[in-house]
């Protein structure tokens, strides 16, 4: 049986461990016991504890490993997906972007298959949208619209973090990278404003954040964005948490002591954000991929839609297995040799393989995850 490391042993690490472990001899890693004790019931997943900072802890673990999968906040990243590519080992991860330089020389170099931002939002949100302008040829709009919210409204933020909380506010203060006429551009955090309504949820309101990653590099189209939804009035809520300069990274000096005011905001709101399903919290991932083009004589959309919740078998959270289960599934398709390409690869550059994007949307089917595809046509269009 080929064996996996799962680096992280937080929620989205839990997800992919119970995921691999009915086809892999699995071995998760993280440095807090407590993490690790939320799989104390499972004897067929070996627990070790340890930091992703100690690259010797990692060497000795993925040395054993014929792939890996890393689940690790961002400052961790880095060096540890490093190392476990210089060790030719295969790899697939949720994030990873912001980590990549020289990787993808590496991979090729080391015979290693590595596939990064492979989720829900980056993961499936690219790839559907590559997968949209590949069926199109030509892409005219390519918008992603994408969430994990509370499914009741839960004031005064009616927001509960569903991923790690810095990372989240980070999105909200870098600028928004989307593409113009083939164009990168930039808008900042929160603008762009608009309303959705999304069908048994209600009207959530829409705005640019720095979604698109890789996508924003490799599809073209006149115009390609991600937003990031959220219920009415969490935009205007967010400026005013900037205005205050609550979101700054600089630090600053009070009573002496120096402060970083966003890891200040985050110990404050971390304990008044938190999801708490033993207290009836339930959250919704909620995504919409809108690609349009011409086609032949044709104006054509393709859209997909995905709204999940809270699996109440297992309390998982959506957004963890929206995020776990395509990096579990990515991971079987690199083992089988359904992916084979070397290299540190981007989702949106797997879209065009039928067979994988099948396997894909059938295997999240089969745990719950399931993307509604609508085609529309106007026959003899020309768009707009």
């Amino acid at each position: 049986m080929a064996k996996a490391l799962v680096l992280g042993c937080g929620l989205i690490g839990r997800t992919i461990a119970l995921d691999l472990a009915g086809d892999f001899e699995v071995t998760v890693a993280d440095y807090s016991r407590k993490a690790l004790d939320a799989l104390s019931d499972r004897s067929d997943i070996t627990k070790k504890e340890g930091s992703a900072l100690d690259l010797g802890f990692v060497t000795e673990l993925a040395r054993e490993a014929d792939i890996v999968c890393g689940v690790l906040p961002g400052h961790l990243e880095g060096a540890a997906q490093r190392r476990v590519i210089e060790l030719g080992k295969n790899y697939v991860s949720p994030s990873g972007f912001l980590n990549s330089d020289g990787l993808d020389a590496l991979a090729k170099e080391r015979g290693v298959t590595a596939v990064f931002d492979m989720g829900v939002a980056p993961g499936m949100s690219n790839y559907l949208l590559a997968r949209g302008a590949h069926m199109l040829g030509s892409l005219d709009e390519g918008i992603v619209y994408v969430c994990g919210i509370p499914q009741k409204l839960d004031p005064p933020f009616n927001y509960r973090t569903v991923f790690c909380l810095e990372d989240t506010l980070g999105e909200y203060v870098l600028p928004a990278r989307y593409v113009v006429n083939g164009k990168v551009c930039e808008a900042p955090a929160l603008s762009g404003l608009e309303e959705v309504d999304i069908p048994g949820v209600g009207k959530l309101e829409a705005f640019f954040t720095d979604g698109l990653r890789s996508a924003a590099y490799n599809i073209k189209g006149k115009l390609v964005a991600e937003k990031t939804m959220r219920w009415p009035g969490y935009a205007d809520t967010i400026n005013i948490l900037k205005a205050a300069g609550l979101l700054d990274s600089e630090p600053i000096e009070i009573s002496g002591v120096k402060i970083v005011p966003r890891d200040f905001a985050a110990a404050l709101l971390r304990p008044r954000w938190e999801l708490r399903p033993d207290k009836g919290d339930r959250d919704y991932t909620i995504m919409r991929v809108v690609t349009r083009g011409p086609k032949g004589s044709d104006y054509v959309t393709y859209t997909w839609d995905m709204i999940d919740r809270l699996d109440e078998a297992t309390m998982l959270h959506s957004m963890a297995r929206t995020t776990g289960c395509p990096c579990a599934i990515t991971a079987r398709a690199i083992m089988s040799g359904m992916i084979a390409e070397k290299g540190f690869i981007a989702p949106e550059l797997l879209a065009k393989d039928d067979v994988l994007y099948r396997y894909l949307l059938d295997e999240q089917k089969k745990r719950g995850i399931a993307y509604k595809e609508t085609i529309t046509t106007e026959l003899g269009g020309v768009g707009s």
